[in-house]
C-alpha cells in the first residue's frame, strides 16, 4: 500500500484545492521517498530534466507572440478582414468569429489567448449587431478550441516533448482536424442563424474590402512565416516561435506603434508568469513520471484494462470518456504530463498511432476547457462577457455536445489525423 501512497496524496491535495504544480511536487516527493530504488538525488535530477528541452523554448515565445498580437491592436485588423470574408453569410458575425480563431490560432497556439484577446472584440461586435449573449459567448468559446489544434500549438509541443513524438508531424496532423472543427462550427452557426433570424453583414464594397485586406496583410504574414519556414525546413519549431515573436514585436512597436516600453514590460511580465506556471507543472511532473515508471503503474493499468477489454472500439471509447471527464477537473498541461504516459500505451496496443492520439488528446482537452466545473474558458469568457458563470455554462451546452461529436470522429477516423503527415513522408511515431 505504501508503494501507492503518492497517488493518494496527489488526489487528496487536488481535492483540497492545492495548486496543481504543488500537488504534483509534494506527491512526487512522497513517491520518491517511498519507492524502492530511487535515491534522494533523483529528485533534483528528474525535476530539472523536465524543463531541460530546446523544444520547450517555443512555449514562452508563442505566448509572447500571442500577447503582442492582442495588445498591439493586430487582432482588430484580423477581425475586420474576417468580417469582409464571411460576414455576408447567415449569422455573419458567428462565421467571422470562427475565421478569426482559425487565423489567430496560426499565431498564438493557445485557446486562452484566443478567447481572452479576440473574445472582447467579438463579443462587442455581436452585441452591437443584436445577437443574444448566449449565442455570442458560446461560439466565441467554442471557436477558441481551434487555438491548440491548428499549428502552432502549445499543447502539441508539450505532448511531443513528453512522448518523444515529432512536433512537426503533430503540427501537420492538426490541420485537417482543425479545418473539420471549423466547418462543423460554421454549419451549426448557419443552422442557428436561420432559426433565430440572426442578421447578415452587408458587404462593404470592393474598395473597403481591399483596404481591409491591405491592413491585414502584415499580421497574416506571421502565419506564412510559421508554416512556410517550419515545413520547408528553414527553421525548427522553436526557431519559428522566435521569428514570429520578433515579427509581432516589430509590428506592434514600430509599424502600428500601439505598444510602448511600459506596455512591453507588462507583456513580458505576463509571459514570464504564464511560462513559469507551465514550467513548474512540467518540472514536477517529470519527477512524478519517474515515480510512475519505477512503480510500473502505467504498465499495470494498461495490462489490466487490455485484459478486461478485448475490443479495440470499446477501449478507445473508454479512453475518450476518461479524457473528457478528467478534462473537466484538470488543466491540459497537468493531464498531459501525468496521464498521457499511462494512456498512450493502451491505445497503441489497439493500433492508434501517437500522432492520432496527440490530436485526440488536444480535442478532448478542448472540450474539458469548456466544461464545468473547472474549465478555464468558462471563467475567461465570464470575465470577458461580464456574464454570470452559470449563464455562461448554460450557453456552452450545445457547443460542448458538438465538440464531443468531433472528438469521437477524431478517435475513430484515423485518416483525419494521419493522412497529411503520411503523404508528407513524416514520422508517425
Amino acid at each position: 500500500m505504501i508503494k501507492y501512497l503518492f497517488l493518494i496524496v496527489l488526489i487528496l491535495l487536488l481535492l483540497s484545492g492545492v495548486p496543481v504544480s504543488y500537488s504534483i511536487a509534494v506527491s512526487g516527493l512522497v513517491g520518491m521517498l517511498s519507492t524502492t530504488g530511487l535515491q534522494f538525488t533523483n529528485i533534483a535530477q528528474s525535476t530539472v530534466k523536465g524543463i531541460s528541452s530546446f523544444t520547450l523554448l517555443a512555449v514562452p515565445l508563442f505566448l509572447l507572440a500571442g500577447k503582442l498580437m492582442n495588445t498591439g491592436g493586430i487582432t482588430t485588423k484580423l477581425f475586420h478582414f474576417a468580417k469582409m470574408l464571411v460576414g455576408a453569410l447567415p449569422g455573419g458575425l458567428g462565421h467571422v468569429n470562427i475565421v478569426c480563431s482559425v487565423i489567430f490560432a496560426g499565431m498564438s497556439g493557445s485557446a486562452v489567448a484566443d478567447a481572452g484577446g479576440l473574445g472582447a472584440i467579438e463579443m462587442k461586435a455581436q452585441r452591437d449587431a443584436g445577437y443574444d449573449d448566449e449565442f455570442s459567448v458560446g461560439i466565441t468559446a467554442a471557436s477558441s478550441a481551434l487555438g491548440p489544434l491548428i499549428p502552432p500549438s502549445i499543447p502539441l509541443i508539450l505532448y511531443g516533448m513528453i512522448t518523444g513524438t515529432s512536433v512537426g508531424s503533430l503540427f501537420i496532423a492538426g490541420v485537417l482536424p482543425g479545418i473539420f472543427l471549423a466547418v462543423c462550427l460554421m454549419i451549426m452557426v448557419a443552422v442557428m442563424a436561420r432559426r433565430r433570424h440572426y442578421p447578415k453583414e452587408v458587404f462593404p464594397g470592393m474598395k473597403a474590402a481591399l483596404k481591409s485586406f491591405v491592413e491585414a496583410i502584415l499580421p497574416l504574414f506571421a502565419v506564412v512565416i510559421i508554416l512556410a519556414g517550419r515545413f520547408s525546413g528553414i527553421f525548427t519549431t522553436t526557431e519559428a516561435a522566435a521569428v514570429v515573436a520578433a515579427y509581432a514585436l516589430v509590428l506592434a512597436m514600430f509599424v502600428y506603434k500601439e505598444i510602448d516600453l511600459k506596455k512591453l514590460h507588462d507583456i513580458l511580465a505576463d509571459t514570464v508568469k504564464d511560462t513559469a506556471a507551465i514550467c513548474l507543472i512540467l518540472a514536477f511532473s517529470n519527477m512524478f513520471g519517474t515515480v510512475l515508471v519505477k512503480s510500473m503503474i502505467p504498465q499495470k493499468i494498461a495490462a489490466a484494462l487490455t485484459g478486461m477489454i478485448s475490443n479495440g472500439f470499446l477501449m478507445i471509447l473508454v479512453v475518450v470518456l476518461f479524457l473528457l471527464i478528467v478534462g473537466m477537473f484538470m488543466e491540459s498541461t497537468a493531464v498531459c504530463t501525468i496521464l498521457v504516459p499511462i494512456l498512450l500505451p493502451m491505445v497503441q496496443a489497439y493500433g492508434m498511432s501517437p500522432i492520432q492520439f496527440g490530436i485526440l488528446f488536444v480535442v478532448a482537452m478542448g472540450v474539458g476547457a469548456l466544461s464545468p466545473p473547472f474549465g478555464i474558458i468558462i471563467f475567461v469568457m465570464a470575465k470577458v462577457a461580464e456574464m454570470d458563470t452559470l449563464k455562461v455554462i448554460k450557453a456552452f451546452v450545445p457547443w460542448i455536445l458538438l465538440m464531443i461529436f468531433i472528438t469521437l470522429v477524431v478517435a475513430y477516423v484515423p485518416a483525419l489525423s494521419t493522412w497529411l503527415p503520411s503523404i508528407a513522408g513524416l514520422s508517425m511515431d
